[in-house]
């Protein structure tokens, strides 16, 4: 029921209370320590998450933690900017700045999000139920019209005129890195790297970007996505060690145009969020926590770097080598239960594929987004007695309940379901 393991170094008993209020939330079980030195390396662990407020984490316990655990720090308040240094550690997702108050909504999806790799979506950080509303902007007359209903939607929610100019300046600035620098070639060479600003404001069509925005009462947020996926997490890094250093921190910084101001943006910000699949897309979310601005709380606050997750294809020869025999099973009991199996998974594809094609309140295009990376399917859960396998267009992946499986928009597909206990299989 509890798939994921995390452990919580922290001496403070309220961060522990507040973390184990919500740990189920996130499909997880929770071990507590008070030190690094209680860590158990003999038991595997995906998150670690260690309160950094009375001093850095002791590398030398640090560096025996696998390479696949995730880690999480608690910053206190302020002082996020000084400790970007952490980020170098690959394994480390996010910096969290512990103020007054726990925030449950953002640990619950940070959480999420790094045990299960799938990380894309404004929504995440939103409350079920809030609407959030999209645009694929194509060029620049588009993406000024964007800002202009994203401030008109920011207005009408109550967002105070102070605020709504740092929506408009981190808007800006997301828009035009995604429009004019993420764009790459065949070989990865950026596409619009030696035409001048002017003539990129002047084209009618550009690689085409999704914009998102909603309004949950404590959070505006709003994220920007494009179908290039040429940031990198070392690139992502570099750009951040420069906000540290204090020096031009743009994302780029070449004759197109300063793009993605990310000094000015963390300065803009509560919570800024870089969801990255390298080789198909990548996504900024900016969220503007506006009772913290209320309070005269203004800049980044939290730092998350995620990467999307594939799963692991099994090659045909490691499921089977010979022909099996008859299953035991009877047909009674088992055949009907692989029948429902299988139509469920497939009536999952379908509902993948559709939600794939479809964008809603396409307010400044009514043409679809640029496409994602491929839609994913995950089992909710899997019979301990039966391995399922789907395959698509001759190649055979093993389905997992902890591990999502893109799907091919074209071609045809298979699923298979093979008894362990008495090897055969069904179709």
């Amino acid at each position: 029921m509890l798939r994921y393991h995390m452990t919580v170094v922290t001496p403070d008993n309220r961060l522990k209370r507040e973390i184990k209020r919500v740990t189920t939330a996130t499909g997880s079980k929770a071990q507590f320590v008070s030190n690094a030195q209680g860590l158990d390396m003999r038991n595997s662990v995906d998150l670690v998450i260690y309160d950094a407020r009375q001093g850095d984490p002791p590398w030398q316990i640090f560096s025996r933690l696998p390479v696949d655990t995730s880690i999480s720090y608690v910053l206190p308040p302020d002082s996020l900017i000084q400790k970007i240094g952490l980020l170098r550690d690959p394994r480390v997702c996010s910096l969290l700045c512990y103020d007054d108050r726990f925030d449950e909504d953002e640990f619950i999806a940070s959480t999420t999000k790094v045990l299960r790799g799938e990380v894309f979506g404004l929504a995440k950080y939103f409350p079920w139920g809030v609407t959030t509303y999209s645009m694929v902007p194509r060029n620049h007359e588009q993406k000024s019209r964007a800002i202009e209903i994203v401030l008109k939607y920011a207005q009408e929610a109550g967002v105070r005129g102070p605020v709504r100019e740092r929506v408009q300046l981190v808007a800006d600035e997301l828009m035009i890195n995604a429009l004019y620098h993420a764009p790459v070639d065949e070989q990865g060479n950026e596409l619009y790297a030696n035409i001048g600003r002017k003539e990129l404001a002047s084209r009618k069509e550009l690689k085409p970007i999704e914009v998102q925005y909603g309004c949950s009462g404590r959070y505006f947020g709003i994220s920007v996505r494009d179908g290039g996926g040429s940031l990198t997490r070392p690139k992502a890094l570099e750009y951040m060690m420069r906000v540290q250093r204090g020096a031009a921190a743009d994302i780029e910084d070449k004759a197109t145009g300063a793009g993605l101001g990310l000094q000015s943006v963390m300065r803009s910000v509560s919570k800024l969020v870089f969801n990255l699949d390298p080789g198909n897309s990548t996504e900024v979310i900016a969220l503007f926590d506006l009772d913290q601005f209320a309070r005269g709380k203004v800049g980044a606050r939290s730092l998350h770097i995620f990467v999307a997750s594939r799963a692991p294809d099994v090659e045909i020869h490691d499921i089977q080598e010979e022909p099996p025999p008859p299953p035991v099973a009877t047909a009674s009991s088992t055949s009907g239960a692989f029948k429902w199996m299988v139509l469920a998974i497939l009536m999952a594809i379908a509902a993948a594929l559709g939600t794939a094609t479809f964008m809603k309140d396409n307010l400044v295009n009514a043409e679809p987004p640029p496409p994602p990376p491929a839609p994913r399917l995950m089992l909710g859960e899997s019979p301990a007695n039966l391995k399922i396998f789907l395959e698509q267009n001759g190649k055979k992946t093993q389905l997992r309940p902890d591990k999502s499986v893109p799907l091919k928009s074209q071609g045809t597909y298979q699923i298979e379901v093979v008894s362990k206990k008495a090897p055969g299989k069904n179709r």
